[in-house]
């Protein structure tokens, strides 16, 4: 379920205010099926925070609404832990950022951040306690509505759900990332008596918020608009637009930005200072990231505190400091406008480190501007008399000292935006309140030491090399009811002595990879206890949610315990244990066999003595002669495939990048089940080889490839030794499944074959796999792609892709027809970044098809995803009556093969593009010309499946001038640029020439220059 923080930060007396925010939060929840977190930050005096947990303990409750009312001690704690586990330098300097003791709206609302981030949740929506909500026919206007929206959808998905939009089309594809709307009431800053005072005072003091190199026709549109929000105009129906949102439009009592943006830079912690708190507005803009403005504004007014006379010289110093920060900003933002899309990497994502970098720069902006700008503010103050000359009196012995906090202001922000990145990362394994964590101790295991195994040295590398989300693992366990906590914390540490691999570290001096496992004899590890009043209305999404964020963190190899344990209680009585596990000692299957043996445990069985080989024995058994044959084969059998077969599955325009954000998209279907159960009836296959040949089946047909080439995954516990091994055995099989056969029943009869080779050689040597992979992709001259996964989990007991919600459950239950499931379901989910094109996990086969695809974007629209799945359900349908001919595969499933256009051609079984390849070559050698032909093909050759026309041959000329170039320099340089460029392959040979031709774009032109040096360039000797 989708979780979003609504946040009121208060320092002062605001029931009604929590109490209306509240009845939004319940609307969010109610309307859009969320959880809503209300986050009440609360820096009020004791008797004010008693009275604020008063009215929250009167609230009613609603399902899918979680208040968390923090006093400022509980904030401290929260914060102390963040910095701790961050390890960022200089801790009590950034705690004092995040919690200062002066008024600062960029810190509390930074604070609301990490807890966001700790919580879960997508997005934070910020309120304020000196606002309320508009109405419209005696119901309260909600900008919650328009938020919850759109906020994190692409911008091109939005365009119709607004009533207009005026964003840029080349911004289509980006996400929302603001929502916002402004206000109406009161100005936003208390400048209106100064207006009324005199006009010509108030346009010099407003006008030194302005740059002062803006024309004056913006600059005086500017001071007559400043403050004033959305004017008076009452609400009366919805206008929402879609554009790149200005900060002038919208306020920070009014907001939401997605977590894409407050996760990677901070708001300016300033303390006494108005304004600083709309950076990120700022960045939004100037980063061209999509934004809905909305007309749901929020009504402001002054509080008595602010009327009063310590309220007015309080809040004349915050003013004060606002216009001291204008040029230090008005810097930032010139720099940030001027960087444009250069804000945002290749991912989208916002660069933090160019933005610290221009705040840092602002530090450098003349003092004497605003010692000028101080001296005006005097001059104004004592010229409207009254009570501003006490202003002026109380702000004049400050002048140096505010001078110098304007520049250190921003210096702090630096510092605290390159910390940032740590402090939001650790807030994310940072427990809720009620969390307390134990330390269990255990002894009288066996101390060992050897060798680490293969599998142990594949996933290792992977740990080193992978983001840790992306690689580690995680499940979740139901606890029987009944159950004690000491109970089960028990039954852990009878685990931990029992399996070698859960008292194994991995040794090694930094920068390189271990090659020796450790066991310890003893030892500790952690379990932390989060008790609940009462869990959220999913409750085992919510453990799933734990247990995934646990996976976010980096296991340390020599030290860390290699499970991360949170046991989820309700009222004292643990519900659920939430594991993330080290790849490096744990595949999905060994947390299956730990499930298994730890309910066992809890239900008072004795466990017989493991009978299965450990990690060590492993080792030992690979490093025999008959070991290290099976090794060696395995990889004679991977470089077959890798010199022979397509270097992408999804060579085509448009496929780019090395790591893609793709969304998970899940079918349903017990019409897909059936069909599965008739084909294998029909052919007497397996089920599982029957959609792993359909899924080929299709994929090929999509890719426009004779082969289906694809990492599949196998747990290698065919051998009873390794059946319940704790242990990581699971490594990729490479299968090969040539579909260039007539039909699928000829086609399955192949895949059978096919599989069992690639599970039969699918335990090797991961480091010297690479190195051959190495050096035959150079030899070749392509790169191997691992775009197309298939993982078929659905035959292991209690996989951890099997946690079902609560609301799945209801649904599934909730009529005799629909027990089993539905007939065909597709529902999308988040998305995540992956190293693959296509990646497939098949969680279930019976009595329902559930199987999960992460598409690249690029490559499938959101209707060509659910399209090729649903032509999947179709595939099984039809061959579960008849044998289907594969060349009717479009007719049959609908789906069509990739259009690669006449510039594409065969190239050594690869499909290229040899204008791209020249493109690549070029920038790779710094803009030399390169042109690239791919000559014709030889006339047919026969191979053992027939008649097959010999592929192109590619050959590059290279203009290199006066530079000192050879094939094999050129041909290491296009090699380098090769990842992320599944469409181009390496030329078979470069010719190499002094200059040019004038018709550079004709082959015929090329051949007439003189040749300087020409070769393979495959030679790493040759320079």
């Amino acid at each position: 379920m989708r979780r979003v923080c609504l946040t009121l930060p208060t320092h002062r007396a605001c029931a009604a205010t929590v109490r209306a925010v509240a009845e939004e939060a319940a609307y969010g929840a109610r309307a859009f099926g969320v959880e809503v977190l209300l986050l009440v930050l609360d820096s009020s005096d004791a008797e004010i925070v008693a009275e604020h947990r008063a009215v929250i303990a009167s609230l009613p409750v609603v399902p899918g609404v979680v208040v968390h009312h923090l006093d400022e001690d509980e904030q401290r704690d929260f914060l102390r832990e963040v910095i701790a586990r961050s390890g960022v330098p200089a801790p009590d300097r950034v705690l004092r950022l995040m919690l200062p003791d002066r008024v600062s709206y960029g810190a509390c609302t930074n604070r609301a951040f990490l807890l966001a981030e700790a919580l879960g949740c997508t997005s934070v929506h910020r309120r304020d306690s000196d606002s309320r909500y508009q109405y419209l026919d005696g119901e309260p206007v909600f900008p919650l509505h328009h938020e919850l929206t759109a906020l994190g959808l692409r911008a091109a998905d939005v365009a119709g759900l607004v009533s207009r939009s005026r964003l840029d089309p080349a911004c289509a594809d980006r996400p929302v990332s603001l929502v916002g709307g402004s206000f109406v009431g009161e100005m936003s800053v208390d400048v209106e008596e100064i207006r009324r005072i005199d006009p010509g005072i108030y346009e010099d003091v407003v006008g030194l918020s302005v740059p002062s190199d803006y024309p004056e026709i913006w600059r005086r549109n500017l001071i007559a608009e400043s403050f004033r929000g959305a004017g008076t105009a009452a609400y009366t129906a919805d206008r929402t637009t879609l554009m790149s949102v200005s900060p002038t439009r919208v306020d920070m009592c009014n907001i939401a930005f997605d977590r894409e943006v407050y996760g990677r830079v901070p708001l300016p912690p300033a303390t006494d200072t108005i304004g600083s708190d709309y950076f990120l507005i700022h960045l939004v803009q100037d980063a061209r990231l999509p934004g809905v403005l909305h007309n749901r504004h929020i009504v402001n007014f002054h509080t008595d505190e602010r009327r009063s006379d310590a309220g007015f010289l309080a809040y004349q110093l915050r003013f004060a400091k606002y216009l001291l920060s204008t040029p230090h900003f008005a810097s930032v933002y010139s720099a940030m406008t001027e960087a444009g899309d250069a804000l945002l990497d290749a991912e989208g994502h916002v660069r933090a480190s160019v933005v610290s970098g221009f705040v840092r720069n602002s530090t450098r902006v003349d003092r004497s501007a605003n010692a000028e700008r101080l001296a005006v503010l005097d001059r104004s103050y004592r010229a409207l008399g009254g009570r501003y000359t006490g202003a002026a009196d109380a702000l004049a012995p400050l002048r140096e000292q505010l001078l110098d906090e304007a520049r250190q202001d921003m210096e702090e922000f630096a510092l605290l935006t390159d910390a940032w990145e740590s402090l939001t990362r650790a807030s994310r394994t940072v427990p809720p309140r009620n969390a307390r964590t134990l330390t269990v101790a255990y002894a009288g295991g066996e101390e060992r030491r050897g060798p680490v195994s293969m599998g142990q040295a594949n996933m290792i590398r992977c740990m080193l090399r992978d983001e840790p989300d992306h690689i580690n693992i995680h499940d979740v366990w139901p606890v029987p009811e009944g159950t004690r906590t000491e109970s089960a914390i028990e039954a852990l540490r009878a685990l931990a002595v029992r399996h070698e691999a859960l008292r194994t570290t991995f040794p090694h001096a930094a920068g390189s990879a271990p090659r020796e496992q450790v066991v310890a004899a003893e030892g500790t590890f952690t379990v932390t206890v989060l008790d609940h009043d009462d869990l959220p209305d999913d409750p085992t999404g919510y453990a799933e949610s734990l247990a995934r964020r646990a996976r976010a963190e980096r296991f340390a190899l020599d030290r860390d315990f290699p499970l991360r344990i949170s046991l989820v209680a309700r009222s004292g009585a643990p519900v659920f244990v939430a594991v993330a596990a080290s790849h490096a000692v744990t595949d999905v299957s060994a947390l299956a066999v730990l499930k298994e043996e730890w309910l066992s445990l809890l239900a008072g069985e004795t466990l017989p003595p493991p009978a299965s080989l450990t990690p060590l024995g492993l080792a030992a058994e690979e490093a025999t002669p008959a070991g290290l044959r099976r090794s060696e084969a395995s990889l004679r059998y991977w470089e077959r495939i890798i010199r022979t077969g397509p270097q992408a599955m999804f060579a085509e325009p448009g496929a780019e990048g090395t790591d893609v954000r793709t969304p998970q998209l899940t079918l349903r279907s017990r019409r897909a089940a059936r069909a599965l159960a008739l084909v294998a009836e029909r052919t007497g296959g397996m089920p599982s080889t029957v959609l792993l040949t359909a899924w080929c089946a299709l994929v090929a047909h999509r890719t426009d490839q004779p082969a289906c080439v694809a990492a599949v995954p196998t747990s290698n516990r065919y051998h009873p030794r390794l059946t319940r091994s704790v242990n990581t055995l699971s490594q990729d099989a490479l299968l090969a499944l040539d579909v260039r056969v007539p039909t699928f029943d000829a086609l399955l009869k192949k895949a059978w074959g096919a599989a069992l080779n690639a599970y039969r050689h699918s335990r090797f040597d991961a480091v010297a796999l690479w190195e051959m992979i190495g050096r035959t992709t150079h030899e070749r001259g392509s790169r191997f792609a691992r775009d197309v996964v298939f993982n078929d989990v659905s035959t292991l007991p209690a996989t951890v892709t099997t946690v079902t919600s609560a609301a799945e459950e209801a649904a599934a239950a909730a009529t005799p027809e629909t027990a089993n499931g539905p007939d065909l379901e597709l529902s999308w989910g988040p998305d995540q970044v992956l190293p693959t094109r296509v990646l497939t996990f098949v969680h279930a086969i019976r009595p329902v098809l559930h199987l999960s695809t992460w598409s690249d974007p690029a490559l499938f629209k959101r209707d060509e995803a659910e399209a090729f799945l649903t032509g999947l359900v179709r595939l099984l349908e039809a061959a579960a009556t008849d044998d289907v001919p594969l060349a009717s595969l479009t007719e049959v499933t609908g789906v069509r093969p990739v259009e690669r256009g006449p510039r594409w051609c065969r190239v050594d079984g690869s499909w290229t593009s040899p204008p791209l390849v020249a493109q690549a070559l070029s920038e790779a050698l710094e803009g030399l010309s390169v042109h690239v032909t791919a000559d014709a093909a030889t006339p047919d050759a026969t191979t053992p499946d027939g008649p097959t026309p010999k592929d192109a041959i590619l050959t590059a000329y290279i203009a290199a001038g006066d530079t000192p170039l050879t094939p094999a320099r050129a041909h290491t340089a296009l090699m380098d640029a090769l990842p992320g460029r599944p469409g181009v392959l390496a030329p078979r040979r470069y010719v190499i020439v002094q200059n040019p031709p004038t018709e550079a774009d004709r082959t015929s032109a090329w051949l007439r220059q003189q040749i300087l040096r020409e070769g393979t360039g495959r030679d790493r000797d040759v320079t």
